[in-house]
């Protein structure tokens, strides 16, 4: 919901969810690679969310926190049944990188030869160039191939005055980058610094993920980089490598959990600025290029084609929101988060942020517009957080996660709640909040907003999103007390969110 604390790991969620599957974020390739090769999740960590139920396999989960996450778990029973972490494996070797390695030896070891060949033999050499030359010749006619002296010279603009998909990637690349997280090297796993002299407190920040960004603006010797916010939201240390190999240390300027919109900033000037389009203008069909870094460094600003497969698609956000999202089926795998899709005018219209992950579905992938990627990101530049947003100061959990929900919901519905699934269980409450000075408690229950049932978590976002801080709203709580069900309503004055 509206209501995320960075430094909760609280489960939250209460999104939408699609037969057999759900929205996911894309995460940041992990540092950590698996071993076995026809899962390749890049390292990623387990997701913090619900699970779909109809056992097909993900391959792509949410790592928007480096650990496998924790839950609030009331009468201290697993509602999510997530498994056991697995242990980290030997990362594998490159094979990609060993076929180079002997490619360069090989080519190194031909050229060597033809210079002691060239001096040992010039004379042999001209005086049978002409009968070599036949011979080549006619080895072409018996069925052998021939590379062509024609460079095939790419199209990079259709007759249209629009790009082609070349086209594109030549006018944009430079202004995509690969964003590389750092995170606090936790003790646990160093087995309480067992045999090391340093304490794990002092050690310094490693590599936990890689993602991708955009670079939006720069002002005053200072570049805005755009990207996903569970790209960054949880990392210590940022680095931002540009198309050309430079890496700069940058810096977080803020990020939105509500839009899954951050913005680093680093110390430089004269890269290529990315143009941004009016997002209202796209129009489903139209073909779309998608340029980040699937697999992190390894496949830095590759580039994927397809096309705008819908509009305004709610799609859930980490802290619960539904956001309206472009859908594609231009490929988006874990790296990509927090990078660009572009229109064939080579102009910014979204920010991709998440696919649905289920073996049931392909080519599913979700891209923030660029409208609220840019309003979102200037606000984070101006202010740190995005200003005049109302919350509560919450954390929640939707009831459907709860191991008793059908029991519950039928509880309520005797109480006159029908079809109250959006029903929030509250994990934690903020010290800021209103509600920390009324009667209300963790594990209480949402049950309607303004005298409106909780029919789905969008009651509440609906009406946060048109409201102000210092409004009041109406809750009805309902509490679990003896194995009976009680509702009391309270009012509760908005605050301001900040981020």
């Amino acid at each position: 919901m509206d209501e995320y604390n960075k430094d909760q790991s609280n489960g939250v969620n209460g999104g939408n969810e699609m037969p057999n599957g759900e929205y996911h974020f894309v995460p940041p390739r992990q540092n950590q690679q698996p071993q076995n090769s026809n899962n390749v999740n890049y390292g990623a960590q387990q997701n913090r969310y619900a699970q779909p139920t109809n056992g097909g396999q993900q391959y792509y989960q949410n790592t928007h926190r480096s650990n496998t996450g924790s839950y609030y778990t009331p009468n201290n029973q697993n509602m999510y049944n997530q498994p056991n972490a697995p242990k980290p494996p030997k990362k594998p070797k490159s094979k990609s990188l060993k076929v180079v390695i002997i490619v360069a030896i090989v080519v190194v070891a031909v050229s060597i030869f033809g210079i002691v060949a060239s001096v040992a033999g010039y004379k042999s050499y001209e005086g049978s160039k002409e009968s070599t030359t036949q011979s080549e010749s006619s080895d072409s006619t018996k069925g052998g191939a021939s590379i062509s002296d024609n460079k095939g010279d790419v199209a990079t603009e259709n007759s249209d005055g629009t790009l082609t998909v070349a086209g594109v990637a030549k006018k944009t690349i430079n202004s995509c980058v690969l964003i590389s997280v750092y995170s606090e090297q936790n003790s646990y796993y160093d087995f309480y610094n067992f045999g090391s002299e340093q304490n794990s407190d002092s050690s310094d920040p490693t590599l936990s993920g890689e993602g991708s960004g955009v670079i939006m603006s720069e002002s005053k010797g200072t570049t805005y980089i755009m990207t996903a916010a569970h790209v960054i939201s949880d990392a210590s240390k940022f680095k931002v490598t540009t198309n050309d190999g430079k890496t700069y240390d940058a810096a977080l300027v803020g990020y939105d959990a509500q839009t899954d919109i951050g913005v680093l900033s680093i110390k430089a000037s004269g890269l290529q600025v990315a143009e941004f389009a009016d997002s209202s203008n796209i129009v489903v069909g139209e073909q779309a290029v998608v340029i980040g870094c699937p697999g992190g460094s390894k496949f830095m600003n590759s580039v994927t084609t397809g096309i705008v497969s819908a509009l305004d698609r709610p799609v859930s956000s980490s802290i619960g929101y539904d956001n309206e999202c472009i859908q594609t089926d231009a490929a988006i795998n874990p790296g990509n988060s927090g990078g660009a899709l572009f229109n064939m005018s080579g102009q910014v219209i979204g920010i991709n942020s998440s696919k649905i992950a289920s073996t049931d579905y392909e080519g599913m992938g979700f891209a923030v517009p660029s409208n609220t990627a840019v309003k979102t990101a200037n606000s984070l530049i101006k202010n740190g957080y995005v200003a005049g947003r109302a919350k509560l100061g919450i954390s929640y959990t939707g009831i459907t996660n709860a191991s008793n929900a059908s029991a519950i919901l039928a509880a309520l519905e005797q109480k006159g709640f029908k079809d109250a699934e959006g029903t929030m269980i509250i994990g934690e409450i903020d010290s800021e909040s209103d509600l920390a000075n009324k009667d209300v408690r963790q594990y209480d229950m949402i049950v309607a907003v303004n005298g409106k049932t909780m029919t789905s978590t969008d009651v509440l976002t609906n009406i946060l999103s048109k409201s102000s801080p210092g409004d009041t709203i109406t809750l009805t709580i309902a509490r679990i007390e003896n194995n009976q069900i009680k509702t009391f309503d309270v009012k509760c004055k908005l605050i301001e969110s900040k981020g």
